[in-house]
């Protein structure tokens, strides 16, 4: 226990660094940016339509595969200057032990992770007001977008599933999701902190890319029984088959196939770091 602030230190003093880096304001410009263009439109319909929009909106973004992939490429962008070894990290190397420098570095990874998506939610919650109510309900904007085509007048390009609907409420819908969604950020994040201690710095992009790319392939050619090792495709709610009756995982596989990989990344990336050397990297 005595080494636990050691691990909150190396991960906060990467955290506080983000307010002096541009490359985090252009990935939270072009959040904000992808998200009002998906959820401009609903919320014109609500106008429309007289009612208020529910807040749960976050399991639909994370739920179609093109924004989940906009989303995906921004963990890429977040975690492309790993194993972020800055100017200050040799010190903190030294004086923490490798270990626990490594272990500090993917404390790192998992609280920016839940940061990032939580950051979603929360944003995709703010673009709603004024017209935003809160109720453990999905709520008649929501349903009936997901039951007619009432949509295509106001261009609503964000699928609004009635299946997801039908299968979770809200809470478990959101909650669900987003555990996911952390899962698979935090997977590529430890991908490309392996990749880049042992390589050049843009391998580890290039295959966090590929992962998230994976998704695709899968959808237009492959068979689905490969979304059962796709960590993407896992994170996509109506691609969970809670009856097990299909070749598609269920929750509890994707859930614990995605907790099972975190922890064999986790563990290669501290031996990566126990037989590499590690060098001083410029902020990206």
């Amino acid at each position: 226990m005595s080494s636990l602030p050691n691990y909150y230190s190396i991960a906060g003093n990467q955290i506080r660094r983000w307010f002096t880096n541009p490359r985090i304001y252009i990935l939270v410009a072009l959040l904000i940016i992808l998200m009002w263009t998906y959820i401009g439109p609903i919320i014109q319909f609500s106008h429309a339509s007289g009612y208020r929009v529910s807040s749960w909106l976050f399991p639909f973004l994370s739920n179609f595969a093109y924004t989940q992939m906009f989303m995906l490429f921004g963990v890429v962008l977040l975690f492309c200057d790993a194993p972020f070894v800055n100017e200050g990290q040799p010190y903190l190397l030294i004086r923490s032990g490798r270990i626990h420098w490594a272990l500090g570095q993917i404390l790192y990874i998992s609280l920016s992770t839940a940061i990032y998506c939580l950051f979603i939610a929360a944003v995709s919650m703010l673009l709603l007001i004024p017209n935003m109510f809160v109720s453990p309900e999905w709520g008649k904007v929501l349903r009936t977008l997901a039951q007619t085509n009432a949509g295509q007048e106001f261009n609503v390009r964000l699928p609004i599933s009635f299946n997801l609907q039908s299968s979770y409420t809200p809470i478990q819908a959101i909650s669900l999701s987003l555990l996911l969604e952390w899962c698979v950020g935090m997977i590529i994040g430890l991908v490309i902190f392996i990749m880049n201690t042992f390589f050049k710095r843009a391998i580890g992009a290039i295959i966090g890319a590929a992962i998230i790319l994976f998704d695709f392939a899968i959808f237009n050619n492959l068979s689905h029984y490969f979304y059962n090792f796709s960590p993407v495709s896992m994170a996509r709610l109506t691609i969970l088959d809670p009856s097990g009756l299909s070749l598609r995982p269920t929750p509890m596989y994707a859930i614990v196939f995605l907790f099972s990989s975190i922890i064999v990344l986790s563990i290669i990336a501290v031996l990566s770091v126990r037989k590499r050397d590690i060098e001083i990297s410029p902020q990206i």
